[in-house]
């Protein structure tokens, strides 16, 4: 698919194919999805300009031995862009606390396709209202706000 200007983009690293199958049959008609299963130059996702979530399957050892979600989030051009993480319970159990801090939700496998696709759904409308609105987005925490 070529790519369409502002056509809204989920890019995905690590997928598994059987979940990849089920974005492509329910997704492909809103969203672009940008498949990467392998180290990449972060030069090659620069070009993606409206990319609405980014996916990441945790459980691949190139995901996490590349540090993809650290120099993901140090991008300017993805930081409206949500990120969820993918893994197997039992990975979970393992991941150091600073690991899951970095994505806004993580997923659980095994889990079912609606609640995998509802998720999506639910964090991608999330970057459509965030692109949309005409303030920037910025991060706060109790101490700094004036009442």
């Amino acid at each position: 698919m070529n790519l369409i200007e502002n056509f809204p983009i989920i890019i995905t690293f690590g997928l598994d194919p059987v979940l990849d199958g089920v974005l492509q049959v329910y997704l492909r008609e809103k969203y672009q999805i940008i498949r990467i299963n392998q180290e990449i130059s972060f030069k090659y996702i620069r070009k993606y300009k409206s990319v609405f979530l980014l996916i990441v399957n945790t459980d691949q050892p190139w995901v996490r031995n590349s540090h993809l979600v650290e120099k993901i989030k140090e991008e300017n051009l993805f930081q409206n862009a949500p990120m969820i993480a993918i893994c197997l319970k039992k990975y979970f159990l393992n991941m150091d606390k600073s690991e899951k801090y970095l994505f806004d939700d993580i997923l659980l496998f095994p889990c079912n396709n609606e609640d995998f696709l509802t998720r999506i759904e639910v964090w991608t409308n999330t970057a459509k209202f965030i692109n949309e609105f005409d303030k920037k987005s910025e991060s706060f925490s109790l101490d700094t706000l004036e009442f």
